[in-house]
């Protein structure tokens, strides 16, 4: 695969907003969390659902978007996927009970995905090792504003509007990224693309989980953005039904701990020339392990406001070092297969969302227990699969 040596400020800003429809998807509507079970007549359990059934919809979507990407090219697909995802978020907004509303996240997450997964495979169409981390860190810096700034639109929105205009702003953003790839200039040469189909696909997906080491990084994928998820589904609970602020406070303290991943991918994008990709995921897994088994002592323990974010701060910011770390260990040889390895890392990333997400409100909604030992848990795991299968053999 033939290499770029520079990739233009715009298109690095394009792939960053593909890959922020998740965090926009899901963080712009998380201060109306706790205000929607008694709208929707339903549980607190079913609307953390609503983030986890958009999740398991990116991680299937991923699969089929993936090996289509390389097949097509990555210029149709993506304009097929952002058109339908205007489409399913309007059907969100206008959703009459909860389960209209799951179905139409989860067709969400499915035709978003297309963005997510081929904005990635974009990324390693350009570039590789060291430069595919500073690129992928440079997504996550592009990436990393969506938390910031959709919690905080979210909760102005809701002195206004009701949570179903966030959708109608959601529309608006993937309407924006449809006309964005019309202008995007193809990536994926005729001469690169996979032939054969939907069984070259399945093949492909069977030489990618042969490789252990590859495995391994599915695993930390899994696991490691299953923690992530827990804070994701339950910190609007932490911290409106624990700590008993309001939608716009608790908008303010997601965006401030979200600095955090911004923080750590300039971080990474640093430290990218000065320590391997193996040492930056390893140092990564650790802080999520221990953060997170911080943060279930936190609450098992009553601790104060301040303790609890100031965990969480660290904890959260991980997942830009252990996402592109990974993400570059993963691609490493596989760069012809780039869309096929991009969406089997996408939907093992993805899956444990929709897993972790109904578990963290089990014990109901003033309790953030199950959120503590679900995180500790996955990140205990993530460790497990570094060591196991995915440690470089030779240090």
């Amino acid at each position: 695969m033939t290499q770029r040596n520079s990739i233009s400020l715009s298109l690095i800003i394009f792939l960053g907003l593909l890959t922020a429809v998740t965090p926009l998807a899901t963080d712009m509507y998380l201060p109306s969390l706790p205000i929607m079970p008694g709208e929707l007549q339903t549980s607190a359990s079913n609307i953390q659902l609503t983030i986890g059934i958009m999740t398991i919809g990116i991680a299937f979507g991923q699969i089929f978007a993936g090996p289509v990407s390389d097949v097509m090219g990555r210029k149709k697909p993506l304009i097929i996927g952002n058109l339908l995802c205007v489409i399913a978020t309007i059907i969100c907004a206008y959703a009459p009970n909860i389960e209209i509303l799951l179905l139409g996240r989860f067709l969400q997450g499915v035709t978003g995905s297309f963005g997510v997964v081929i904005s990635k495979a974009v990324a390693r169409d350009h570039a590789s090792g060291p430069a595919l981390i500073k690129l992928l860190a440079s997504l996550m810096m592009v990436n990393g504003l969506a938390p910031v700034i959709a919690p905080l639109l979210g909760g102005q929105i809701l002195i206004y509007e009701t949570w179903r205009f966030i959708f109608i702003v959601l529309a608006g953003f993937s309407l924006l990224l449809l006309i964005g790839s019309f202008l995007f200039t193809e990536s994926l040469p005729p001469a690169q693309r996979v032939e054969g189909g939907l069984q070259q696909a399945i093949h492909n997906y069977k030489t990618l989980l042969r490789d252990k080491a590859f495995l391994g990084q599915c695993g930390i994928q899994c696991f490691a953005f299953g923690a992530f998820f827990c804070y994701i589904s339950g910190s609007s609970f932490v911290y409106q039904n624990i700590f008993h602020l309001n939608a716009q406070q608790f908008s303010y303290i997601f965006g401030i701990n979200s600095c955090g991943i911004i923080l750590a991918s300039m971080i990474s994008s640093r430290l990218s020339n000065v320590i391997k990709d193996y040492q930056l995921l390893c140092y990564s897994l650790y802080i999520l392990f221990f953060g997170s088994a911080l943060f279930l002592g936190a609450m098992v323990l009553d601790m104060p406001f301040l303790v609890v974010t100031t965990i969480l701060f660290f904890t959260v910011g991980t997942v830009s070092l252990f996402g592109a770390a990974s993400f570059s260990m993963a691609m490493s040889e596989y760069g012809h297969l780039a869309g096929s390895a991009s969406a089997l890392l996408g939907f093992f990333s993805m899956v444990s969302a929709g897993i972790v997400s109904p578990i963290v409100g089990i014990a109901g909604s003033h309790t953030a227990i199950p959120m503590g030992i679900t995180m500790t848990i996955c990140s205990a795991i993530a460790l497990l699969c570094y060591f196991t299968y995915a440690k470089p053999r030779t240090h």
